[in-house]
């Protein structure tokens, strides 16, 4: 599957925040956080454009193979013309922006931040008209499919129509039961994928209209010997552009692992890189996959130095002066890609060439368990779930320096709800000190801690429910009435002093009364009451 790589000499000064390759050729677009916007050609390696800008850049992608854009830390979507380097600032938004896609189909940039704002910015005028999606929550990643756009948020997906947004056409709930990290959609069949800050993946597709829809959720690393999950993140997902229902992920930890989305199952993982995995992009034609190797500032170590690294992967090539005669693994690898490509529609008569040289390699492809890019094709066994049997863990992992005021927290193993946050700046990469004040939601009490901005804290997963409530018995306990018209009776009574009597007097005037009860790593406790009239 891949038969060379080489990677592209100091492609930026600081941390890489995206790669994107063009829609037509081998240029990549590179965006990174020492404020510079740079243009490479990937087959020859050579820098073609270097445009600094005032603040650091969050991301990019291209407009056409002339004209590009960029979003910054200071909330600027900038527009790049990549023949002169000239620059103009399209628009804003109030706070970071962190993400951008453009539509070739509409003619529209589409931006999104942490304040809370997507914005469709019109190109088709001189002057630019913006319009407005409030969003629920602070954006961490959206994707483009033909009209549509997926937008994620916390830990649901919402899709959007680009020539109607008024309203999201679909909510996509609880994909995973972490935050999403990244989101990819498909624009050769139905589907989309999400990447999580905890290693999950949750996958939805639909390759045809004959064929049942396929929704699952899976790890990219099986459990440790000691049973314990690999909670690291997954930072971006591409899908092959050619539609052979493939894509590759890559993590926090520095691998790149492709996968079988219709097959669920694990292809090939690459050799590990000393970096996390912060961008991926396939070419047009899907020859070419660029890997982003750097500290991210979302989840680093801020004790790793390694300087950001692009790697270009060739993929699908069989020219016998690509590798070295006796690599057995990049044979297979290759006949595994040509399996995909030929299941997916029949071969033509300019591919017989390739046909024969995936018979040679017929005896290879029968050892599952070769070296790939230095990788073993492990035994290791990933459990591909349906996502209504993937099982939620009580917490996940969340970059401190993103947690904000009224969030949530893990300190002393207890969870908190954040009533302030404080940051000390002391360094560059990722030194700085959140002072995190939370209260116990559940005894009150206040607990105190102090984190690296760049290091990840424990995030408790906070559900709230509603019961109506049937019934107290002599020693404290509710019974309440669920949704599906069962009963519950395991929750006592508040230990809040004003909620314990409204809920007291209210069920003695004979109120019909509903109690809301919140639920976090495994301890459940009524916090509110709602008076829904009298019985």
């Amino acid at each position: 599957m891949i038969a060379a790589r080489r990677k592209l000499e100091s492609p930026a000064g600081d941390a890489i925040s995206g790669v994107r390759f063009a829609p037509r050729s081998n240029n990549l677009l590179v965006s990174s956080w020492d404020s510079c916007l740079r243009l490479f050609d990937a087959d020859s390696s050579e820098l073609r454009l270097e445009a600094p800008s005032e603040a650091a850049l969050l991301g990019c992608c291209f407009q056409d193979e002339s004209v590009a854009f960029g979003v910054g830390s200071d909330g600027s979507v900038m527009r790049y013309d990549l023949h002169s380097g000239a620059q103009d600032t399209i628009g804003s938004h109030a706070d970071i922006a962190t993400c951008i896609e453009c539509s070739d189909q509409t003619c529209q940039v589409i931006t999104a931040g942490l304040d809370k704002k997507v914005v469709c910015w019109d190109m088709r005028i001189d002057k630019v008209i913006a319009n407005l999606i409030n969003a629920n929550g602070e954006v961490e990643s959206i994707s483009l499919s033909g009209c549509n756009l997926m937008v994620a948020i916390g830990n649901s997906a919402y899709v959007y129509d680009l020539r109607n947004l008024k309203r999201p056409l679909q909510l996509k709930e609880s994909p995973v039961d972490a935050r999403i990290r990244c989101i990819s959609s498909c624009v050769y069949f139905k589907g989309f994928a999400v990447g999580s800050v905890d290693g999950r993946v949750a996958v939805e597709i639909s390759p045809s209209s004959n064929s049942n829809d396929s929704s699952y959720t899976f790890r990219c690393h099986p459990k440790a010997k000691n049973g314990r999950n690999h909670l690291v993140s997954v930072n971006d997902i591409v899908f092959n552009p050619l539609g052979l229902g493939s894509f590759v992920t890559g993590d926090d930890e520095g691998y790149v692992a492709i996968w079988d989305a219709r097959n669920r199952r694990r292809l090939l993982e690459l050799t590990r890189f000393g970096n996390s995995v912060a961008s991926l992009s396939y070419s047009h034609g899907a020859h070419l996959l660029a890997v982003a190797s750097s500290y991210t500032y979302q989840e680093a170590n801020e004790f790793r130095e390694e300087l950001p690294e692009i790697h270009i992967f060739e993929m699908n090539e069989l020219r016998s002066g690509s590798a070295s005669a006796g690599s057995s693994g990049t044979k297979m690898q290759s006949g595994l890609l040509l399996l995909l490509h030929f299941s997916s529609s029949p071969p033509s008569s300019s591919d017989f060439p390739h046909l024969l040289s995936l018979s040679l390699s017929l005896s290879l492809l029968s050892a599952l368990r070769f070296q790939f890019g230095g990788a073993a094709m492990s035994d290791e066994e990933h459990h591909f779930e349906s996502k209504a049997d993937a099982g939620a863990s009580k917490t996940y992992p969340q970059q401190a320096g993103t947690i904000r005021k009224n969030g949530y927290i893990v300190i002393k193993n207890r969870p908190c709800k954040v009533v302030e946050v404080s940051t000390s700046k002391t360094g560059k990469h990722g030194h700085a000190k959140c002072h995190f004040v939370g209260i116990d939601i559940f005894n009150g009490k206040k607990l105190e801690d102090i984190v690296p901005s760049s290091h990840n804290c424990d995030v408790p997963h906070v559900t709230r429910t509603d019961y109506q409530l049937i019934d107290i018995s002599e020693d404290g306990f509710l019974s309440l009435l669920t949704e599906n018209g069962s009963t519950k009776d395991d929750l006592r009574l508040p230990t809040d002093d004003a909620l314990l009597g409204q809920i007291k007097d209210g069920f003695a005037e004979g109120k019909d009364l509903v109690v809301t009860a919140m639920c976090s790593m495994g301890e459940e406790q009524i916090c509110a009451l709602k008076d829904i009239g009298p019985k």
